[in-house]
């Protein structure tokens, strides 16, 4: 007699998923192996990209308040755990608009940026209510009374109520009010949950789980002593497992005789989400390639902005008239001239994963602000420069607020740069060191995203299968996730 498949129902909260999961092939084993039933957001806008999956059993609403008592809770929570993790204390710096404070100038207009800091940072819902709420002596209280007013959501409750499932899994940023959903009502019905953290910041950038999901997929041992000592969880509870976004820089070959997706030699500057001057930077960078004698004059920079750029202080549009040395990255370009703003996170543009590879292989080097595609690079094996210096204008961006970088420094061929005036003595050292040796560089970036042999969706499913046989030990049922 045939046996009959197990139904796991997967939950989508947001576009980004879609296209880091579900269109990845970072499920394909899971659907081999069981039932998959799929609920999305009603925000979601990318749902025509999952009819290849499978169909969508049905979708939910968080409201607009519940959103903002989340979201008032998970500040809190960010601040009281602040000693967790530096970068907690330099969210809190950008959301009370920080970069308002002048560092040079007349002392008197230092003084009056200060003071005009100060008040904004009282009018702001996420400015000193913060630290005056989470406190030691009244967060217990407040903690409990915002608690109290957020409420299950029905609709959540009674799609993974619909059926005898045996488990829930979705992605997250670990900010998202539906895990917090998710988790109590798996906890309700006794269905075990599994959390894929979808990026390298997550655990340590954005607050600490106040309802910890039965089990956690994290992209490698960094994530999992992140998940330990910030979070509380427990190491049986923390698996990584990699993630699908990098699969190509471990499936594709790297050499130097790939030609990347331009005809010239160039150097790749990556923008990073975060405020940053990057015009100030390509500008400083143009300037030594117009005037160097060590740079051959068909060298370029191709400067590809984060497609999701938070407000700066500075200009941040990119005027091709403005260079001569540096181009706008062809998808960007493609993108912005069919209408999408890289000023606001718009999920109508979700690059595809796919086009990174040749783009980051084909640099002679990578340089930008501290971001994940960084990263990216040093698994291709790329020389790359991580900016780390103050740009003059935004809160702070150096090393010391990004905890998720620490470590980068022991990673051959990337360094920090934390002078603006070495800039361009550390892309100059970055491209004469050239690729960085395949073993010597997979022992390092090992410690931040795993490489283990398989493929990520065959390693999702043996945690799958690790946790069934778990829960229908202690549960003496039958095999659930």
């Amino acid at each position: 007699m045939k046996k009959t498949k197990s139904t796991i129902l997967l939950v989508l909260t947001d576009d980004t998923y879609i296209r880091n999961y579900a269109t990845s092939g970072a499920f394909d084993e899971l659907f081999k192996a069981f039932n998959v039933d799929i609920v999305i957001d009603t925000g979601v806008s990318l749902r025509d990209e999952l009819k290849s999956l499978g169909h969508v059993t049905g979708e939910y609403e968080i409201t607009a308040d519940q959103v903002q008592l989340h979201n008032l809770h998970f500040q809190l929570l960010m601040w009281r755990f602040r000693k967790k993790s530096r970068t907690f204390f330099y969210r809190w710096l950008r959301n009370t608009n920080w970069s308002l404070i002048l560092r040079d100038g007349p002392i008197s207009t230092r003084v009056f940026s200060f003071l005009r800091w100060m008040l904004a940072a009282f009018r702001n819902p996420n400015g000193f209510r913060i630290p005056l709420l989470a406190n030691a002596v009244v967060f217990p209280v407040v903690s409990k009374l915002v608690r109290r007013q957020i409420r299950p959501n029905a609709k959540l409750r009674g799609l993974v109520g619909a059926k005898p499932y045996a488990g829930v899994l979705f992605p997250s940023s670990a900010f998202e009010p539906a895990i917090v959903d998710l988790t109590n009502i798996g906890k309700e019905l006794q269905i075990p949950t599994l959390c894929l953290i979808d990026n390298w910041d997550n655990l340590t950038s954005k607050t600490v789980f106040w309802a910890k999901p039965d089990h956690l997929g994290v992209w490698g041992k960094q994530a999992f002593r992140q998940a330990l000592e910030v979070h509380g969880f427990s190491p049986e509870q923390v698996h990584p497992i990699g993630t699908p976004r990098f699969e190509n820089y471990f499936t594709k070959p790297s050499d130097d005789e790939n030609k990347g997706q331009y005809p010239f030699p160039y150097i790749l500057f990556v923008g990073s989400a975060m405020p940053f001057d990057e015009i100030g930077a390509l500008k400083s960078i143009e300037r030594w390639l117009q005037i160097s004698d060590d740079i051959p004059d068909d060298v370029m920079v191709v400067y590809r902005p984060h497609p999701w750029q938070q407000k700066r202080s500075v200009r941040s549009d990119f005027i091709q008239g403005e260079f001569s040395r540096v181009v706008l990255d062809s998808q960007i370009s493609e993108a912005i001239d069919h209408g999408i703003q890289l000023s606001s996170r718009s999920s109508a543009f979700q690059p595809s994963l796919s086009y990174y590879p040749d783009l980051l292989q084909g640099a002679s080097c990578v340089v930008g602000p501290l971001t994940t595609m960084l990263l990216e690079a040093s698994l291709c094996l790329r020389p790359t420069v991580g900016l780390s210096y103050f740009d003059g204008h935004h809160a702070n961006t150096s090393k010391r607020y990004f905890t998720h970088f620490e470590g980068m420094e022991r990673v051959p061929g990337f360094r920090f740069c934390e002078d603006h005036n070495q800039l361009t003595s550390e892309i100059t050292e970055a491209l004469k060191s050239g690729p960085a040796p395949v073993e010597n560089s997979r022992k390092e970036t090992d410690y931040f995203v795993t490489s283990s042999p398989g493929t990520y969706s065959q390693r999702l499913l043996q945690l799958v299968l690790q946790i069934s046989r778990k829960h229908a030990t202690e549960h003496s049922m039958s095999p659930k996730l």
